[in-house]
């Protein structure tokens, strides 16, 4: 039971310093909104790199030539079996009608491709499986489990696989997928750092002013949960009202840059994502500034508790 009434106490003397100190209070307000706009539009930034790396892994896939006389049974059985591995997320047939139609329209403007299509008079194309993976790194695993299959073995079935030819490239995009993840992170970490810091200062000059009344609490023996308790709760509230404050900011933002970003982002919208987010969003939001506001807080105290 006194745990709880002193826990009501600690909270009620938090509420009445924010609420006492108002320009203090909008002022660090201020400045932790700032600091979770800068962390949140990080956050932002990934998902939209991340989302541009997708659309570029989605542009990689490896396809099986095959000779013109290859029966379809054949490649269709082969699909069947390239379907059911792990690694690979969809296997799409080609057809040589299909892909016959395909080159037509790529070239229909070279004329010395389609005089040569009208003296061969047939069609001189194979059909084709066209692979893709769910993740570029894999592609090497999917590349061995293909060439153990007996008709890819078969060399009078496979005209080539393109997987040799794109190999330099699915790696270069790996590595630029790393590297992207690694700043990423390393920037957000960064300027959570750079916040914490900013924060900490300013909470510095809300607890310097109530100084006073931290050593007199002091002075006559009060607990430290008693003289930083309030300066906690204090440190919460202004990272609730911040968090709050950031998401109204977001929404203006995030509509105003949603029309560059589907330009030139590949097509990621990122008033889209959060509206379809905006939970999620909150949740960290939150999350990040009642923790920058209590650990601040409970630093900018330690100064005083020694007296």
């Amino acid at each position: 039971m006194s745990l709880r009434l002193d826990l009501q106490r600690i909270i009620r003397e938090g509420m009445i310093n924010f609420w006492r100190n108002k320009l203090v209070s909008f002022s660090t307000i201020v400045v932790m909104t700032m600091a979770l706009l800068v962390m949140t539009s990080l956050l932002f930034l990934n998902a939209v790199l991340g989302f541009s790396l997708q659309q570029l892994q989605d542009r990689v896939d490896v396809n099986i030539y095959f000779f013109p006389d290859v029966p379809e049974s054949e490649i269709l059985v082969l699909q069947e079996r390239l379907e059911i591995i792990p690694e690979v997320r969809d296997v799409q047939y080609i057809s040589r009608e299909q892909a016959f139609i395909d080159f037509q329209e790529r070239h229909k403007d070279d004329e010395l491709i389609n005089r040569s299509l009208d003296e061969l008079g047939d069609n001189p194309l194979g059909a084709s499986l066209n692979i893709r993976a769910f993740e570029s790194t894999q592609y090497e695993a999917v590349i061995t489990a293909v060439e153990s299959e007996p008709v890819v073995v078969n060399s009078e079935f496979v005209e080539r696989i393109n997987y040799y030819d794109n190999k330099n490239l699915i790696e270069r995009l790996n590595q630029f997928s790393d590297v992207v993840r690694l700043v990423a992170y390393a920037v957000i970490i960064f300027f959570g750092i750079v916040a914490l810091l900013v924060v900490l200062s300013t909470m510095r000059i809300a607890i310097f002013s109530a100084k006073n009344e931290i050593v007199i609490k002091r002075l006559v023996g009060a607990e430290h949960r008693y003289t930083r308790g309030p300066f906690v709760v204090m440190g919460a509230l202004y990272g609730i009202a911040s968090a709050l404050l950031t998401m109204i900011a977001l929404y203006p933002m995030t509509r105003w840059v949603g029309v560059y970003t589907k330009t030139f982002f590949g097509g990621m919208d990122v008033f889209n994502y959060y509206l379809m987010n905006a939970f999620q969003i909150f949740i960290v939001t939150l999350t990040l500034g009642i923790i920058i506001g209590v650990v601040s807080s409970h630093i900018a105290t330690r100064k005083y508790l020694k007296i």
